[in-house]
């Protein structure tokens, strides 16, 4: 009878350990939990997303942290919408359709404890999918054309709508060897810290620089190859590859005049602005020049003509950045004139498709390149040694200091010395 008794006693001694352990080491998870985080034992989970809104395809970013007595051991983030990552408590994620989506985090603790925490994400459809047909609502109580509205979203010009999604040229069209080739370039639409490849290959495909940057935060980004050195040797034809992200790329091409292997370094080009005054306003717009120097620039505001005096010693190019507000080149359309034409168009320069800008060298056809923003244009001019002017035609401009201001002014100087001798005023000091 004592033996029984014992061995009941030890038996429930072992069922009680063991569902103690049980209950100890099994996980639980809680129930959802509020934004401001998830409280279980000792410990706070807490779950960062940002943005919960936004257009498709919308990028979000997800930190996880718990703090508390014990520190995180595993972790499991469900999406919502299919995907889903282990072991990861900080990234982002890409949203690629609209909708509403409920996303998940599960994470087990050191210590054993368990916790579930919620998230939303509403992601809306891209405007630009019936980007001609589509109509939105208008605070006027009536509807307006998506097209327009797509324009309004971007300062109402069409350089931006029509912006491509990489691009990448040089400031000059060819080099000798010691030259600076300057790559510049645009992205469209910048994803944070991810940055652009740039391969240069010489006429043989074989590589001969590479380099890696982060674009601005208006998308332009530029650097600097030096064409010397044991690579830069087989004269021809040479690529630029640019690379942002893993399928959006551009090329480029230019004219190297070959090399002896040797380490030479050519002068390197001069950075500057010009200041041009006009009656809109001063325009600082900036240059790089090699292989001369910029004497004067001069906008004739009637024919939309941009004149740069330069003084050139020997072969070179120039890089000028011209404001968009300052002189533009844009395609024309045919308004219907004359006594029988009812037509009230009213035509916005700044809506028009862009075309190139004529340029002139010494009054012959010039070889241009050409990188373009929403704001400027730059424009890549080679030249050669003794060319003094360089002409750049667009097809609008900001009107320059015309006859009718210099007319102002005489009239003003006039008055002034007119109005001096009858007071008496006198506009010199008397010694």
């Amino acid at each position: 009878m004592r033996a029984s008794s014992v061995f009941y006693a030890v038996l429930v001694s072992i069922i009680t350990v063991f569902v103690s352990s049980f209950l100890i080491l099994t996980p639980v998870h809680g129930a959802s939990c509020p934004s401001t985080g998830c409280v279980q034992g000792g410990g706070t989970l807490n779950v960062n997303v940002t943005p919960t809104t936004g257009s498709s395809p919308l990028q979000i970013s997800y930190k996880v942290s718990l703090t508390g007595s014990s520190a995180i051991k595993t972790i499991v983030l469900n999406f919502g919408d299919g995907s889903s990552v282990n072991s990861v408590a900080n990234g982002t994620h890409t949203y690629q359709s609209a909708g509403n989506y409920t996303g998940t985090v599960d994470v087990d603790a050191k210590d054993g404890t368990s916790y579930t925490q919620t998230f939303s994400v509403t992601v809306t459809g891209s405007i630009g999918a019936n980007v001609f047909n589509a109509t939105i609502p208008n605070p006027d109580n009536g509807t307006m054309n998506a097209y327009k509205y797509f324009l309004q979203k971007h300062n109402n010009t069409l350089a931006a709508t029509s912006q491509v999604p990489l691009a990448v040229q040089t400031d000059a069209p060819s080099y000798s060897q010691g030259d600076t080739v300057i790559i510049r370039g645009t992205v469209k639409d910048v994803s944070n810290q991810t940055a652009v490849t740039l391969r240069v290959f010489n006429t043989l495909k074989n590589m001969v620089s590479i380099a890696q940057l982060i674009p601005a935060s208006d998308g332009s980004f530029s650097t600097k190859v030096l064409a010397t050195g044991p690579l830069w040797t087989k004269a021809g034809n040479y690529t630029i590859i640019a690379q942002y992200g893993p399928a959006t790329n551009s090329t480029t091409s230019f004219q190297y005049g070959g090399g002896d292997g040797s380490s030479k370094i050519s002068a390197p080009p001069t950075n500057s602005r010009f200041a041009l005054q006009t009656s809109a306003g001063t325009f600082n717009i900036p240059y790089t020049i090699r292989g001369g120097t910029v004497q004067n620039m001069q906008l004739d505001g009637k024919s939309h003509v941009l004149t740069i005096t330069i003084n050139a010693p020997s072969d070179g190019s120039i890089n000028v950045d011209i404001p968009r507000a300052f002189m533009d080149s844009k395609q024309q359309i045919s308004i219907p004139t004359g006594p029988n034409s009812t037509s009230t168009t009213q035509v916005n320069q700044a809506e028009l498709p862009d075309q190139p800008f004529t340029v002139q060298v010494g009054g012959q056809s010039a070889q241009v390149t050409e990188i373009k923003t929403p704001t400027t244009r730059t424009l890549g001019i080679s030249f050669h040694k003794g060319d003094t002017t360089i002409d750049i035609l667009g097809t609008v401009s900001v009107p320059e200091f015309g006859p009718i201001a210099a007319l102002v002014l005489a009239i003003a100087i006039v008055s002034i010395i007119a109005v001096s001798a009858k007071t008496g005023l006198r506009l010199m000091p008397k010694y």
